[in-house]
């Protein structure tokens, strides 16, 4: 399989072509957990913010830079993933397969304008509700062990939509 290694001082990581990285946003509204999921370019399913581990950045801080890019969300990345799930993607030459490594991200801001606000939509959605929306049961199992991550801060408190 073809492969690149990207070296950032002291660690060395290995990303090949069919590996991505996803955020899982989440924020809590009345000490209730949301995920915020969005719609693919091209299809109406809902998905989390997921794209390619660039080489400029560690793969946490690429999974964080697509939920801005594609959710218009940020805050602070988990380190250390929670794990990967696969996904099928339809191309020219037939299916390929992708292993995504997601990061919980606890939402910190909500912002009215992002890059990619013109190609998808974006809802909040309860663990269990976004889970079944995915319609993927790998990536439901890491929607719900992203909302038992401990927060190395205090979360963010939301009500109505506004950040207090």
């Amino acid at each position: 399989m073809p492969f690149d290694l990207a070296a950032n001082e002291a660690h060395v990581q290995l990303r090949t072509l069919n590996s991505q990285v996803a955020a899982i946003p989440v924020r809590w509204v009345d000490g209730e957990p949301e995920i915020l999921l969005i719609t693919p370019r091209r299809s109406g399913q809902w998905i989390v913010p997921k794209g390619w581990a660039l080489l400029d950045c560690l793969a946490a801080e690429c999974a964080a830079r697509e939920a801005f890019e594609e959710a218009g969300v940020t805050g602070q990345v988990e380190t250390y993933s929670l794990g990967t799930f696969d996904y099928w993607k339809p191309t020219k030459q037939g299916k390929v397969r992708f292993e995504v490594t997601a990061y919980a991200l606890h939402v910190e801001h909500v912002l009215p304008d992002w890059p990619e606000r013109e190609e998808r939509k974006r809802a909040w959605f309860s663990p269990e509700v976004a889970a079944r929306l995915t319609g993927n049961e790998g990536l439901a199992d890491l929607i719900r062990a992203a909302v038992q991550v401990e927060f190395k801060s205090a979360p963010p408190v939301f009500a109505g939509g506004l950040l207090h």
